[in-house]
């Protein structure tokens, strides 16, 4: 590639391509680099396509992103993709499943026998609940009808079966993990355990986990029937009977607390079975004291989404109230940080193992985990106090030390590092493009995200130039100092304006900084509005400050293609916005380990 001049404005590509292609025209008219399949896949992977973006379509941008998987199968990388999805999915590194989930199904799905066979090898990792299982098994199914791929049939073929049933008979170390899985998640994406055991013909000679299965399938009363009998018993080991008696009293005791009125019996259910919040009647979800009973042992993610439920319902008032404030306060703050077990919660994140349940990876029980933007949606959502239901409307006064442990929680999720001593300049994009709503979220914009972002690094390292940029400099008023809750107040008031990349590498020589290591530019990538693009001007504050080896770090908001940090160039790394990674990946960048 040859550059064509010095001072080439943004809506002109810089390079013409000798070999291969040059830089490529983004949707707001400027030319940026383009990622390369693998990089675009894992934004995909991490940030999912819900939601578009300002200038493209969520049905547009997925359909993108799908192609770029496809093409990564056809040329033989099949199997990296597979494994970037583990790698990925087991270390809490995205958002949402969903994004993950329909690239898997599309390997799984694949007519290359390779791909297939990893991908189904590594069911029990990636689909950790029902949740994960039914979004998986729709998606293959929608891949098999309409995927732009060759048609594979139903999704029900010999491969699927197998790996279908395996998933519930992986549980055989530890049944009852199973029996409260199939009760808490029921159903889910139209699909019900019932359906999928019928399809998958599951089965096993094993007396419990057949009890189970029996169960999902024809009842209790059908199971006991058939595993419990005199006849049965007679055939079994005592260990046998004794685990069959444990999973047969749980499940009874689950059927028995969703058909109660008694909020006190109900109490004593839970405190007998440690049942969660989907296993009790929704009236008697207004009790006081049926809470009280369900926060000790309730997975972090559930109590989050039901910090407004609680509130609501005064439960942090009075005296007992103060104890039971201080029990979810203890539990927030312990986010990625106690050494604890719990229960992988509804969409994904938060795990719970017993012991002698399916392992998948040493990093699951490592560490009380949700990650980062759903404790960002958490604090956004509560301290508004007014969230709009499918029943209704639900307000609540937002109490002031839940709202200080979700901001500790935050920056906790993320992973740690040692400060780098290096000098960064941190420029987040609030033009008009970052108004966009990411992730899926009514609440959160792309330059909301960003700031929260760019925070974590503030927050480790020691110097840092905080700045906004549009097609000028932004004054954001944000300290290292600040409290999220006055961050995202801050960034909801933000004025928009066009597009220039190029503006931090340009103040910073226009404020005479010579100091800088480090640029990390939080954007979506839709640059147009400048004189110089961004790696020249790179290159300009360079030759200024005389640090040949100042770096830029793009950190893309959005799960497009476009970049404007030059692969070619060994100091620019573009890394994707919400990677509970990236501050390791920053760390490690700056410091030459990648």
């Amino acid at each position: 590639m040859q550059p064509t001049g010095d001072l080439v404005p943004q809506s002109k590509p810089l390079f013409v391509a000798v070999h291969g292609e040059g830089q490529v025209k983004n949707e707001a008219g400027g030319y940026v680099f383009k990622l390369d399949d693998m990089a675009r896949c894992q934004r995909f992977l991490i940030m999912g396509s819900e939601g578009g973006t300002y200038y493209v379509k969520e049905k547009d941008l997925h359909r993108g992103n799908v192609k770029c998987i496809e093409r990564l199968i056809s040329s033989g990388r099949g199997v990296e993709v597979v494994d970037k999805i583990r790698d990925i999915s087991v270390n809490r590194r995205n958002v949402k499943q969903n994004a993950l989930l329909y690239a898997y199904a599309i390997c799984a799905r694949s007519n290359n026998k390779d791909v297939k066979k990893r991908a189904y090898q590594y069911l029990s990792d990636i689909c950790r609940i029902p949740t994960h299982l039914f979004m998986f098994i729709k998606f293959c199914e929608q891949e098999s009808n309409t995927g732009e791929m060759p048609a594979t049939g139903t999704g029900w073929g010999r491969a699927h079966k197998r790996a279908i049933s395996r998933w519930y008979l992986n549980f055989a170390n530890n049944p009852q993990l199973l029996a409260r899985y199939v009760t808490k998640f029921k159903s889910r994406e139209g699909w019900t355990h019932r359906d999928v055991l019928r399809l998958a013909h599951a089965h096993t000679r094993e007396p419990v986990m057949g009890f189970i299965l029996r169960y999902i399938v024809k009842g209790q009363k059908k199971a006991r029937e058939m595993y419990m009998c005199e006849a049965a018993r007679q055939t079994q080991e005592l260990a046998a009977q004794q685990a069959l008696d444990a999973v047969g009293t749980l499940l009874g005791g689950i059927e028995h607390s969703m058909q109660t009125t008694d909020a006190q019996e109900l109490c004593e259910l839970i405190d007998t079975h440690k049942l969660t919040w989907e296993q009790c009647p929704s009236q008697l979800l207004k009790d006081k004291g049926v809470w009280r009973k369900l926060i000790p042992h309730m997975p972090i993610e559930a109590l989050v989404r039901n910090l407004g439920r609680m509130t609501q319902i005064e439960l942090f008032e009075g005296e007992e109230g103060r104890e039971t404030l201080a029990e979810v306060v203890r539990k927030i703050k312990a986010i990625n940080q106690d050494p604890v077990i719990v229960e992988e919660e509804e969409e994904e994140e938060v795990m719970e193992t017993d012991q002698g349940a399916p392992q998948v990876s040493s990093t699951l029980n490592k560490r009380n985990f949700l990650h980062p933007f759903k404790i960002l949606l958490a604090l956004e959502t509560y301290r508004n106090c007014n969230t709009e239901h499918k029943k209704g409307k639900s307000t609540w006064t937002a109490n002031k030390d839940i709202v200080e442990a979700l901001d500790q929680a935050f920056y906790q999720a993320f992973s740690h590092v040692e400060p780098t001593r290096k000098t960064f300049y941190l420029g987040v994009d609030v033009s008009g493009s970052m108004s966009q709503p990411v992730l899926g979220s009514s609440t959160i914009t792309c330059q909301v995200a960003a700031a929260a972002m760019m925070m974590t690094t503030a927050r480790t390292e020691e110097t840092c130039i905080i700045r906004g940029f549009s097609n000028r400099m932004e004054e954001l008023g944000i300290t290292a100092d600040m409290k999220m809750e006055d961050i995202l107040n801050r960034m909801n008031q933000m004025r928009f304006g066009q597009t220039d990349c190029a503006m931090p590498m340009k103040d910073a020589i226009e404020m005479k900084r010579k100091d800088i290591d480090v640029f990390i530019v939080y954007t979506d990538c839709e640059t147009w509005a400048g004189n110089i693009h961004p790696c020249i001007a790179l290159n300009e504050y360079r030759k200024y400050a005389g640090k040949p080896d100042a770096k830029l770090i793009v950190c893309g908001m959005t799960a497009t293609e476009f970049t404007i940090a030059d692969k070619d160039d060994k100091n620019m790394l573009d890394i994707s916005g919400f990677d509970s990674n990236a501050p390791r990946l920053i760390a490690d960048f700056v410091q030459d380990k990648i």
